[in-house]
C-alpha cells in the first residue's frame, strides 16, 4: 500500500514538471510574454569613453514608476508604460549623465510621450526616428521606446557626452517606428511641425491646453499643433460618427454652461464658437469620426478654411 502511493506521488511529480517544461518552452497563447531585458540597450565603457557607469542600473515596471516619478508618473501610464531603466555616468571631473530607457506599450505611446517631452526650442538631432537637443536634456525616440538623457549641464563636453551616450543606445535598439497616420490630417500651411502633441488620453490633452478639468472630451486618441499665424488645431478621433455627434453635443453644453468662456454662439449646425478667458476665439467643429477645434488668434473664415482643409486630408489618405 505504502509502495503504490509513493509510486503514485513519484509519477505525479514527473508528470508535472514534464508538463512545466512543456509550458515553458511552449507558451500557452494566454501567458504573458516576459519583459524585455532592458540591461542589453545600456551602453558600455567601450561605447561612452571617458563616461563611466555609475553604481548598478535601476528598474521599474508598471506600477512602481511612481517610486521613481511620483507625480509625474501618471502621463507615462496614459501613453502605456511597461518598465524603465535608469543608469548613470560620470566623468573624474565630476561631469554626470543620467541615462533613461522607457519601454511602451506601442509605437503610437512612444511615439506620443516623445512629444509630450519635446518642445518647438529644441534643436532637432539625426538619432532615432525623432531626436531633440535643448539644453541640457536630450531626448529621442525609437519604436515603442523612448530614450531620455539629462546632463545637469549645458557645458560642451557635457552636451557632446550626452550624444556619445544617446548614439550607443541608438545602435543598440533595432526596432523602428513612424508617425502614426493621424498626424498628417493636421492641414500643412503654416504648420510648426515640432510643436505637434499626440494624445492618448485627458491628461496629455490638458497640459497643451486646458479645456476642462473634466475629462469632457473622453479622449482616447488626439493630435495638436500650433501655426504660425498664432492659432492651435486640435483633432480628436472617436470610434464612428455617432459617438462624435454624442460627444459633440456634451462638449457643447460644457462650453456653453462653463463660466470660463463667454459669447456662446452657433455659426451653424456643425459648428459654434466661444471666447476663452484670455481673449482666445475657440471654434469646435465635427466631421463624420473626427472632433475639430482651433483656438487663438483665428476668425471665422479662416477656421472654416482649417476645417475643410482636413476634410480634404481626409479623402486624400
Amino acid at each position: 500500500m505504502i509502495k503504490n502511493v509513493v509510486l503514485s506521488t513519484i509519477l505525479f511529480i514527473s508528470g508535472f514538471l514534464i508538463y512545466g517544461s512543456f509550458l515553458l518552452l511552449h507558451p500557452s497563447e494566454n501567458q504573458t510574454p516576459s519583459q524585455r531585458d532592458l540591461h542589453k540597450y545600456l551602453p558600455g565603457t567601450d561605447e561612452t569613453g571617458e563616461w563611466k557607469e555609475d553604481d548598478l542600473p535601476q528598474e521599474y515596471e508598471g506600477e512602481d514608476l511612481y517610486l521613481y516619478i511620483n507625480g509625474g508618473a501618471e502621463i507615462y501610464h496614459e501613453y502605456g508604460f511597461k518598465q524603465v531603466i535608469v543608469q548613470d555616468y560620470t566623468r573624474k571631473n565630476g561631469k554626470s549623465i543620467a541615462l533613461e530607457i522607457f519601454e511602451m506599450e506601442s509605437i503610437e505611446g512612444a511615439y506620443g510621450i516623445y512629444t509630450f517631452k519635446t518642445s518647438t526650442e529644441g534643436k532637432e538631432l539625426a538619432l532615432g526616428d525623432k531626436a531633440q537637443l535643448s539644453d541640457y536634456y536630450l531626448n529621442f525616440w525609437k519604436g515603442d521606446f523612448v530614450v531620455t538623457l539629462t546632463g545637469f549641464d549645458e557645458d560642451e563636453e557635457t552636451v557632446k557626452g550626452l550624444q556619445r551616450v544617446a548614439r550607443a543606445v541608438d545602435t543598440k535598439i533595432k526596432s523602428r517606428g513612424r508617425e502614426p497616420a493621424f498626424v498628417s490630417l493636421l492641414p500643412e500651411k503654416d504648420l510648426i511641425k515640432q510643436s505637434i502633441k499626440y494624445f492618448k488620453g485627458n491628461l496629455g490633452l490638458y497640459n497643451s491646453y486646458p479645456f476642462f478639468t473634466q475629462d469632457v472630451f473622453r479622449l482616447k486618441k488626439g493630435i495638436k499643433s500650433d501655426y504660425k499665424a498664432g492659432y492651435s488645431v486640435f483633432i480628436i478621433s472617436y470610434k464612428d460618427s455617432k459617438e462624435n455627434r454624442s460627444r459633440f453635443n456634451e462638449v457643447r453644453k460644457s462650453f456653453e454652461e462653463s463660466p470660463r468662456y463667454k459669447d456662446f454662439r452657433f455659426v451653424d449646425e456643425k459648428l459654434f464658437q466661444v471666447e476663452d478667458g484670455k481673449g482666445k476665439l475657440v471654434f469646435v467643429s465635427h466631421l463624420k469620426k473626427l472632433f475639430l477645434i482651433a483656438v487663438g488668434a483665428i476668425s471665422q473664415a479662416q477656421a472654416t478654411e482649417i476645417f475643410a482643409a482636413i476634410q480634404e486630408n481626409i479623402r486624400d489618405k
